[in-house]
């Protein structure tokens, strides 16, 4: 079958450490000579996935995010956080948690949240006597907003592949983030008070209305990018080229950060990144394309079924694969490669593929603080030199609070479904 020879060699280029999207290509291109395909199918294939309006979004996103990281808004933002926040018990905590979040709307991606906020907060943290490895893991466990909070790369990837409305997917987002951000503040808040860490300090009305003034067009991003799409002025692609444009006015003429020496590096650093995203993705509908030829989503559905008709025990289920998957590959990859085999399964059973995106990128989520390969896990133990199964122990607390909100949205669907479905018709 082709397919088998499609996930055997596929498997065989990972353990030789072939970049994900090259063992995509490569293995496709096996399968198809197996099968006796001309390649010129695969080449029709791949320039068809490409020519995808809605796949704009992706760079613009990466750009908009590098650009504000770098013009002073991961700074403003943090000013902010500490005045509206840091007065409370483990105050700092709540302050990696709140940027986390804000930042998690202009950015799109957890890893770049990772190091823009823990290369501020895991000094500042460790210096006001809380533990490196506290600090190390609530920044990796906060920084998973990055990719549930719109604007969020992954459901862009999500809403590509399934046909999902990458709008509601956005709004699909808001909820479980929040929900993310309250219960790490919570278990912060617990933690700090055990280990009397963070003692409370005086709040001040004052700094709070400096700093949000100084902070606003940091904080009007979000409003700006999700307002658009909100209320149908822009489409996801458009707000992402809107965002670019907001944030090198920002940058350059209210923070005055942004220099045009720093133009070139901010440009090259999103275009790496965009095309390491658009290979995977284009790679994605040639490996879908196969599998469907072989019938692959027909006989995993059969399978599933066999076990469960009940679309709540099968959501348990993806929640395991998604668990699993995601110690070992990385997220967008995981979306690439599992989607086009569930998705298909879930579309059989009714289930809403809006609450089937949330729950594969909240899920997937967790795995970017999971070793071996917790990108987020890795870029905080970076920051702070603390060894990885350390941080990873004392982000514990705060995977299976994330876990639980996984359970809540799965078997309260409105959790995530009812801001799409109450702005986006």
């Amino acid at each position: 079958m082709m397919t088998t020879i499609l996930f055997i060699s596929f498997v065989v280029l990972l353990g030789l450490n072939v970049p994900i999207a090259f063992s995509l290509f490569i293995s496709s291109a096996i399968a198809l000579m197996y099968k006796g395909y001309p390649l010129m199918v695969m080449v029709q294939r791949l320039v068809t996935a490409a020519d995808s309006f809605i796949l704009i979004a992706i760079p613009f996103f990466m750009l908009a995010g590098n650009l504000m990281s770098h013009g002073g808004i991961s700074r403003s933002l943090m000013e902010f956080s500490n005045a509206l926040v840091g007065f409370m018990r483990g105050g700092l905590a709540h302050v990696s948690v709140i940027a986390s979040m804000i930042m998690a709307g202009i950015t799109g991606s957890s890893v770049a949240d990772a190091s823009a906020i823990g290369t501020m907060m895991i000094p500042s943290m460790i210096k006001e006597g809380y533990r490196k490895d506290f600090a190390t893991g609530l920044i990796a466990s906060a920084s998973t907003t990055g990719v549930i909070i719109p604007p969020s790369i992954p459901f862009v990837i999500y809403g590509v592949i399934t046909g999902a409305s990458i709008g509601k997917l956005f709004m699909g987002g808001v909820v479980p983030g929040l929900l993310f951000g309250i219960v790490a503040m919570a278990i912060s808040y617990y933690i700090c008070k055990r280990d009397d860490i963070g003692r409370p300090k005086k709040f001040s009305l004052k700094v709070l209305v400096q700093k949000t003034r100084e902070g606003f067009w940091a904080l009007m991003t979000p409003v700006i990018i999700l307002g658009g799409i909100v209320f149908g002025v822009v489409t996801p692609t458009e707000a992402a080229a809107l965002g670019v444009l907001y944030a090198l006015f920002v940058g350059f003429f209210i923070l005055r950060e942004l220099k045009v020496s720093m133009l070139p590096g901010i440009i090259m650093d999103s275009m790496i990144t965009t095309t390491v995203v658009m290979f995977m993705v284009v790679g994605a509908f040639l490996y879908s394309w196969i599998i469907t030829v072989d019938q692959v989503p027909q006989m995993v559905a059969r399978f599933v079924m066999g076990i469960s008709t009940d679309p709540t025990v099968v959501l348990l289920m993806f929640v395991v694969v998604f668990i699993i998957a995601g110690m070992f590959i990385d997220l967008g990859a995981n979306i690439v490669l599992l989607i086009p085999v569930l998705f298909p399964v879930s579309k059989e059973l009714g289930i809403d593929p809006v609450h089937l995106g949330v729950i594969t990128v909240v899920t997937l989520a967790i795995g970017l603080v999971t070793p071996p390969v917790g990108a987020c896990l890795f870029v905080s133990c970076d920051i702070s030199k603390t060894p990885i199964m350390e941080a990873f122990r004392a982000s514990l607390p705060y995977l299976i609070g994330f876990l639980g909100i996984v359970v809540l949205i799965i078997f309260f669907p409105q959790i995530a479904l009812f801001l799409p479905n109450l702005l986006i018709k």
